[in-house]
């Protein structure tokens, strides 16, 4: 492509004589496009943030892999953490006991999942600071505290302080049959993960005092591995297990919550899928654009065809119109996507503190809209928007080439 080409595309966007409805039609096609990238953009960054610190989220209190045993109990979980220890990839391991009961405290009740575990261990460090203080400092062996997620505090109607009254389903056996196992514990505290499916239903006790409660003895219900890299747990974790593989129950962090991350996968991909429609339909606006001009410019395009200019070259200037549409288009979409992805979380807080509503699910408790900018998805939304301003322009191009040098500049 020569340079004239490329200048007369260039003269005929900056011309004023052209018709108003046909500059507005060219006008309309790259503001279309212009709104599409910044809607793909702002769109994909939003919910590249929302995954992102709803994975965080999780990650700070599920472990990245665990061990279980065949009946809920894993006796010989200190030689498998020693395994996951000498692993190079391993960062630490450790026990812990997962279990079901029910919490009572005045007039309400609520199921709850317990995990017992020692706030010593590295391996659950994570879990400090989501009470709003060192887990070390609110559970201790043999102090019967219990520390209660936000959602779950809320439906007890308890805090610091209070006592809740814990029942199990594994009972004392009595001479008058099987009696429920009960223990009163105070309310350490309340952590709050940032995540309903914990908040709801997650409780931590000591792990001394979850041995005692769930009559375990020296077992554990599994075993906690934490990695330098998560992403590597599946390939990590059948290395430790290596021959105790078949007696033993492996669970991975991205299976437990595979459907939510899946739902997200397709959530994002529906959209990404709607959104390019909609820029394709902003593009091929060029197609209807570019027809008018044609009709417009046919007795120049005869001129330039008499004075010696090929098709090609013809079909070159159209090309370019439609291109540098296209590039415009891209460049202001970008201009206004990028800043409001950027800041799509002040932005958000502003608009519900005006129309005083909520526009993120409560579920999650953010404080504001996430927002990850991740720069190759924005390199494709501009590489797909302008292949679609190119390809919008073939037909005109084309009708332009074919345009008959005789017939064009012929006086009626």
């Amino acid at each position: 492509m020569r340079l004239f080409e490329l200048w007369m595309a260039s003269a005929q966007l900056r011309s004023r004589r052209r018709a108003g409805f046909v500059s507005l039609v060219s006008l309309l096609s790259m503001l279309g496009v212009a709104v599409a990238v910044a809607l793909l953009v702002v769109v994909l960054s939003v919910m590249n943030g929302f995954d992102q610190v709803v994975r965080e989220r999780i990650l700070s209190v599920v472990a990245h892999g665990s061990f279980h045993g065949s009946a809920g109990q894993l006796a010989r979980w200190r030689e498998l953490r020693d395994a996951a220890l000498a692993h190079p990839k391993v960062e630490s391991a450790a026990p812990y006991i997962e279990g079901q009961g029910v919490l009572s405290a005045k007039d309400a009740v609520a199921g709850a999942q317990l995990l017992g575990f020692d706030p010593r261990e590295p391996a659950f460090r994570a879990l400090d600071g989501l009470a709003g203080a060192d887990a070390r400092e609110l559970l201790a062996s043999g102090s019967w505290r219990i520390v209660l997620g936000s959602v779950l505090a809320e439906r007890l109607g308890v805090g610091a302080g209070d006592e809740v009254l814990l029942m199990m389903a594994q009972g004392w056996s009595t001479p008058a049959g099987m009696a429920p196992r009960m223990r009163r514990l105070e309310v350490a505290g309340v952590f709050h993960a940032g995540m309903n499916d914990f908040d709801r239903s997650l409780a931590w006790v000591h792990y001394e005092d979850a041995r005692r409660l769930f009559g375990l003895g020296g077992d554990a219900s599994g075993l906690r591995v934490m990695l330098a890299d998560p992403w590597q747990v599946e390939s990590v974790l059948p290395e430790i297990a290596g021959e105790r593989a078949d007696q033993l129950f492996v669970r991975y962090w991205v299976w437990e919550h595979a459907n939510f991350f899946y739902s997200i996968a397709m959530t994002k991909r529906v959209t990404l899928i709607i959104l390019t429609i909609l820029a394709a339909i902003a593009a091929f606006n060029i197609v209807s654009s570019l027809v008018m001009i044609v009709r417009e410019k046919t007795p120049d395009i005869g001129i330039l065809r008499t004075l010696g200019a090929t098709p090609g070259s013809v079909m070159a200037v159209f090309a370019c119109h439609g291109g540098l549409a296209g590039i415009l288009g891209v460049a202001l979409g970008l201009a206004v996507g990028l800043p409001l992805a950027i800041w799509a979380g002040p932005l958000t807080s502003a608009v519900e503190q005006l129309l005083e509503t909520t526009l993120v699910s409560p579920g999650y408790r953010l404080d504001e809209m996430p927002s990850r900018i991740v720069i190759p998805e924005v390199l494709i939304v501009c590489a797909t928007a302008l292949l679609l301003s190119l390809a919008a322009t073939f037909y005109p191009a084309l009708r332009a080439a074919r345009t008959d040098p005789a017939l064009a500049t012929r006086l009626d």
